[in-house]
């Protein structure tokens, strides 16, 4: 065990003392304070209720439905993604909903608004909002669903019951005169909660939408089986230990923004452009997207799949006003870019960016420091190239 762990160790500082006699150049390119080797973590050790609300959430993230499949106009991602934190549901839901769901222990949950990017004209603005929130059983879903509902509907006097005869159970309410409505139905242990807005304010119009949209959403959770309760603890964020081959900037604490494995669905519905991202991720086979602290890496089928999606991030990048600069000297694999000014809108590092790619990987680094930018680059070349 220790010569092998020996090895390992060797492996990403032979292969930076072989690039570095490549360039005629006795040091090794410079991977400032970076590890070079994975730095192992203890985060999947024990069992954890934060870690696995976390897990349990992208699962259900991965048969949510996308907004498109009703509605062709409905392409712009407008918000969601894991919608439980510590103090419960914290995202998507209007507060009475919030605070009606406070008696109850709501094990995971995600969700996802699309609309027709026309949020800045309200007679032309439609949308969908759909969340899905895990239970411990049955009765409780339907308990919160209930909960749910009738702190909704009596927020205002004018709500009116749409009853849905595909889906009698099903408890939706609209305003007369209004083109928005909402809904709730329960699935074995889960609460499907749907609002949505229109153009026109026709209750054949709402029913047949809130319709068509619990046909398809029940549809992709056919086959879903969800964690029982006192699994959901147990649940691993990464098996595969992607996060590890990752360069290691902030501490190893599962968090849904800095630090989290997601698959290709969940991760594709956080984005401006939910079903033109997932169609990139499955044109390269992408299974997982582990984000850790602005940085992004992704697993695609092999090396060729790799380089398509790497050329694919490339075309993002300039698209997005980035310039091409260069990167570490004799690295393969490695793309380096400047953007044509400072995102002021941006809390995350966006001035700098580099793409890393080997074998089936692809990671994407950010920095506002250029010398910074090509460490991280030389480090992530290490950890992709000699660890694995």
């Amino acid at each position: 065990m220790y010569v092998r762990n020996r090895l390992r160790w060797l492996a990403p500082l032979l292969s930076l003392t072989l690039l570095a006699a490549a360039c005629g150049d006795n040091a090794a390119p410079d991977h400032g304070d970076y590890a070079l080797e994975p730095v192992a973590g203890d985060y999947d050790d024990a069992p954890n209720t934060v870690r696995g609300t976390l897990v349990e959430s992208v699962r259900i993230g991965e048969r949510l439905l996308f907004a498109d499949r009703i509605d062709p106009q409905l392409t712009f991602g407008n918000g969601g993604g894991l919608v439980v934190g510590v103090h419960g549901v914290d995202n998507l839901l209007s507060g009475v909903q919030r605070t009606a769901l406070g008696p109850f222990d709501v094990l995971a949950g995600y969700g996802a608004i699309a609309s027709n990017g026309q949020s800045d004209n309200e007679s032309k603005h439609k949308l969908l909002s759909i969340t899905i929130l895990s239970l411990p059983d049955e009765a409780q879903a339907m308990a919160a669903a209930q909960a749910m509902a009738a702190a909704d509907f009596t927020a205002n006097t004018e709500n009116a019951p749409l009853p849905l005869p595909e889906y009698p159970a099903a408890l939706s309410h609209w305003r007369p005169g209004v083109p928005t409505v909402g809904s709730w139905l329960v699935w074995k242990n889960l609460v499907i909660r749907l609002y949505a807005k229109i153009i026109e304010p026709s209750p054949k119009l709402l029913t047949d939408l809130l319709t068509r949209t619990y046909r398809a959403q029940l549809a992709e959770l056919d086959t879903f089986v969800p964690t029982r309760a006192a699994d959901v603890p147990k649940l691993k964020l990464d098996s595969d230990k992607l996060l590890t081959h990752v360069v290691k900037t902030g501490d190893y604490w599962p968090d849904k923004w800095d630090f989290m494995v997601y698959g290709p669905r969940s991760y594709a519905l956080l984005r401006d452009d939910p079903s033109i991202n997932l169609r990139e991720f499955e044109q390269s086979s992408i299974d997982a997207i582990a984000v850790s602290y602005n940085k992004f890496l992704y697993r695609t089928r092999d090396s060729e799949a790799a380089k398509t999606y790497a050329d694919i991030e490339e075309k993002h990048s300039l698209a997005a006003d980035y310039t091409p600069i260069a990167g570490p000297p004799g690295l393969s694999g490695v793309s380096c870019y400047r953007a044509a000014r400072p995102d002021n809108r941006s809390v995350p590092a966006r001035r700098f960016s580099c793409l890393v790619r080997h074998n089936q990987f692809v990671v994407r680094l950010y920095s506002n420091q250029e010398i910074d930018i090509r460490q991280q680059a030389v480090a992530q070349h290490a950890l992709l190239s000699g660890s694995w």
